[in-house]
């Protein structure tokens, strides 16, 4: 059994959307000081590896916390679209090419990862230049059942964002900044991306992994 880790790591001014706080990790507490140590976190709930719950592009939408924990775990299948250029729409035709290629027939409760190579530009200029899912790439998922689908880019689309709604309406859920997805590439796996229990959360950081046998 192999485990690859997915999950990009927490650090104080890692690179986040331009809308959110930059995280903050630091001691709070110390050994010397208190006998134990410890760390304070400041983040927004979108930081680094996370998930879009529902609520987060739907007004009283399904919030992290209420979703169940099945919705987070499933076989796992994963696209390797880093040959596509910068800004890229990523459209039905692009994606059934891709499946297409996994001899795969049914993915009804499959997680879909797409690999732009885009977690490699992180906290460059051209890191918000990926490619992006569009509206009828959205619809194929959803027509194919898909639970979940990730990407190692900072968004599954671009403005206006058309994925993001109808994939969230149908409950299936978003994964953004993976990474190590090349490893993945022509492999069936096991992926897991749990959330942390986050009241009301729209989202939340995840530690997301794939195993292979």
């Amino acid at each position: 059994m192999k485990i690859v880790d997915l999950t990009m790591t927490i650090k104080t001014k890692a690179p986040v959307h331009p809308i959110y706080v930059e995280p903050v990790v630091t001691t709070w507490t110390t050994i010397k000081e208190t006998g134990f140590y410890s760390t304070l976190l400041i983040l927004n709930d979108h930081t680094l590896t996370h998930l879009d719950a529902p609520a987060h592009v739907i007004e009283n939408g399904v919030t992290v916390d209420m979703l169940p924990l099945e919705m987070f775990i499933g076989p796992g299948i994963a696209v390797d679209l880093s040959y596509l250029p910068p800004r890229s729409t990523i459209t039905r035709e692009t994606l059934l090419r891709e499946l297409e290629k996994t001899g795969i027939t049914s993915f009804e409760g499959w997680v879909l990862l797409i690999r732009t190579g885009y977690d490699s530009k992180i906290g460059t200029p051209e890191w918000f230049d990926h490619p992006g899912l569009d509206e009828s790439a959205a619809k194929l998922l959803i027509e194919k059942k898909f639970k979940a689908v990730g990407t190692d880019a900072p968004s599954i689309d671009r403005e206006p964002y058309p994925a993001h709604k109808p994939l969230l309406q149908n409950n299936i859920i978003v994964y953004e900044n993976l990474t190590n997805l090349k490893e993945l590439i022509g492999r069936k796996f096991y992926f897991y991306g749990l959330p942390l229990k986050i009241y009301r959360g729209s989202g939340s950081l995840v530690r997301a992994i794939a195993i292979m046998e």
